[in-house]
């Protein structure tokens, strides 16, 4: 890892695809891809993604961005630590914000006036920290047994910033930075045009949705709703950032939002945003919590800064991490032999970097004497800028690989809905899931139960590893696990409902069926054969418990429709019909679903081969024929 690396990395987190970054950075595109390469090999985490429009960041990515960056704010002021004429003792500024942090406007800003701040008070070591809702600094610091990095400088005292919305009643003085106008996310293309106001109507007959916001904004937009009749928002568990669920499903939304959310998202995926017909808008404010002149200015820069509509943060350090690991290393043994074998380098490496390294700052940074080495009293003021930047590299590196460590060895699975635990099918999955842990007892492995609907959402989401799935219905990966299953209609024994034998689909859909609803792979399965043959399946009951729907053909006159190897020991108990449905034939396929940004693990194929085994020797390879 190196800060040329890390500069480069905040550049594309920035702009729209690497292209763009490689411009504005001024080198090949191929040079960029290949450091940005470099920095997630060392790291073990993926950093970008494919989108519609070139890569984008991922969560992982933007917990990064606010690691490295005061990094790079540290080796800035390392670069200039010996210009000024007085070594006054730094300062420090701790800049916060409950607000969600996003490769937005607000965040953008708040690191620019980090660096225009120093231009007037070079004494100062600033850092900016917003809440991040991808990764929680605090968990994995807990289990690394690392807290937050801090200032290894002395400090006469630390002055405080927040950045926040507005509060009423607040006693402490705010100054108003700019109005956080809210906009909505939407998939809907044509009419209305990107960036144009939607009227009322639209918004009326649409889904509104909401991200997971601080509880005044969340009431501040209901309120919103309530005012100019519009349905109740729905919150959803959706990353901003990325819109992993958002910008693949197929039906029309309305996702109400802060723009300095969500701008960073829209900024490399298709959706659009259109304006609202009634503004919303939040007042983002700074206030000064622990006050003094430092702090007083930093609210007044950032607010011109905020003006710009788009700021951007591009980074250009000159000192390497490797000159400051020498230089460090010079410091303590003050030898150029022994810094050399404490560092596993020939000495001329040492020598080589050190006069790069003075020829950065512009000074020498030791008096050479027959005895060795003696740190300059005014490159003691460097010191502790590059010794703090080395051990915040050295920290997220850590903290990294121990993120990317968890992720390997932790494997989060779904199923959908299964009617009963003594069938086929629970059979096969059990013994599998026995098969697999049996080798890979290191890796912790979570099921989760849910519809067809739900799970593609949490595959996209990245909530599970990938799902079982009885239909396809989004744009994830798919591999089709080669098993077949017949479905059926099922009625309780001496309903009349239905004589023995095959049956219809159109003769099912006259009689009164009880299904689950259409979060269910098994009802988009059978909706998709009815418009095949131009019918429409309208039950008299919906009920999205398997279970109580079979209690209730059991104790009622109705009928549903189920696989014939999940109702198979129902059948032969003799308590239930089963009706091979033959016209036309309908076949349950199942399949592994997952996101189509990256590819399975070695540990995840693994298992999916020996789920499919498993299928394979209780015989659902055979149990049906397979569907066009």
């Amino acid at each position: 890892m190196e800060t040329r690396q890390l500069a480069y990395f905040i550049l594309a987190c920035q702009c729209r695809n690497h292209a763009e970054a490689a411009a504005r950075a001024g080198i090949s595109a191929s040079t960029l891809s290949e450091n940005l390469y470099q920095l997630e090999q060392e790291l073990g985490l993926s950093l970008f993604q494919r989108g519609p429009i070139g890569h984008f960041p991922t969560g992982e990515a933007r917990w990064l961005f606010q690691q490295v960056e005061p990094v790079l704010q540290l080796v800035e002021a390392a670069e200039t630590a010996l210009q000024g004429e007085e070594a006054n003792e730094y300062v420090r500024l701790d800049v916060t914000s409950p607000l969600q942090f996003m490769l937005g406007r607000l965040s953008r800003a708040a690191n620019l006036a980090v660096r225009a701040l120093r231009k007037d008070y070079p004494d100062v070591i600033a850092q900016v920290r917003f809440l991040d809702g991808k990764l929680r600094e605090e968990s994995v610091g807990e289990q690394a047994g690392i807290g937050a990095p801090k200032c290894d400088s002395p400090a006469a005292g630390v002055q405080q910033v927040v950045l926040d919305y507005a509060a009423k009643n607040n006693a402490q003085q705010q100054t108003f930075l700019f109005n956080d106008r809210w906009i909505g996310v939407t998939n809907l293309i044509g009419n209305p045009k990107p960036g144009k106001t939607v009227d009322i109507d639209t918004l009326r007959r649409l889904p509104l949705l909401l991200p997971h916001l601080l509880p005044a904004q969340t009431r501040h937009a209901r309120d919103y709703c309530v005012q100019h009749n519009l349905p109740e928002p729905t919150v959803v568990d959706e990353d901003v950032g990325t819109f992993p669920r958002l910008s693949r499903t197929a039906s029309s939304f309305v996702l109400l939002a802060p723009q300095s959310l969500v701008a960073g998202g829209l900024l490399h995926l298709k959706l659009n945003h259109v304006l609202l017909p009634a503004e919303l808008a939040s007042p983002v404010v700074g206030r000064v919590t622990n006050g003094g002149a430092i702090a007083d200015a930093y609210v007044c820069l950032l607010k011109e800064i905020i003006a710009d509509a788009d700021p951007l943060v591009i980074h250009r350090p000159q000192i390497t991490l490797r000159q400051m690991r020498y230089f460090l290393a010079l410091r303590d043994k003050l030898n150029m032999t022994l810094a050399a074998r404490h560092l596993h380098v020939v000495q001329p490496a040492v020598s080589n970097q050190l006069r790069k390294l003075e020829h950065i700052v512009g000074k020498p940074l030791f008096t050479r004497q027959t005895t060795g080495l003696q740190l300059k009293p005014e490159a003691e003021r460097m010191a502790h800028l590059v010794g703090d930047a080395v051990k915040r590299c050295d920290n997220v590196i850590f903290r990294a690989r121990h993120i990317a460590a968890e992720q390997r060895h932790r494997l989060s699975i779904g199923l959908f809905p299964i009617l009963n635990h003594d069938g086929p099918l629970v059979e096969a999955l059990s013994a599998a899931l026995d098969e697999w842990t049996q080798a890979f007892p290191g890796v912790k492995l979570q099921v989760r139960e849910a519809p067809a609907a739900k799970l593609h959402r949490w595959v996209e989401a990245g909530m599970i590893n990938f799902g079982l799935v009885e239909a396809h219905v989004s744009r994830s990966a798919q591999l089709d696990l080669q098993c077949r299953d017949n479905l059926g209609a099922v009625s309780a024994v001496g309903s009349g409902l239905l004589a023995a034998g095959d049956v219809s689909l159109k003769t099912i859909a006259d009689l009164p069926l009880v299904l689950p609803n259409k979060d269910f792979g098994l009802r988009q399965l059978l909706d998709r054969s009815a418009e095949r043959v131009e019918i429409r399946l309208a039950p008299r009951i919906e009920v999205n418990s398997l279970t109580m729907i079979m209690a209730m053909v059991r104790r009622m006159r109705l009928i549903t429709i189920m696989p014939a190897a999940s109702v198979q020991p129902f059948v032969s108990s003799g308590a239930f019909q089963f009706n091979p449905i033959t016209d036309p034939p309908i076949v349950r396929r199942l399949s592994i679903v997952f996101s189509p940004a990256r590819s399975l693990t070695d540990i995840e194929h693994a298992l999916v081969r020996i789920i499919r085994d498993r299928l394979r020797a209780v015989g659902f390879n055979k149990l049906g024929p397979v569907m066009d």
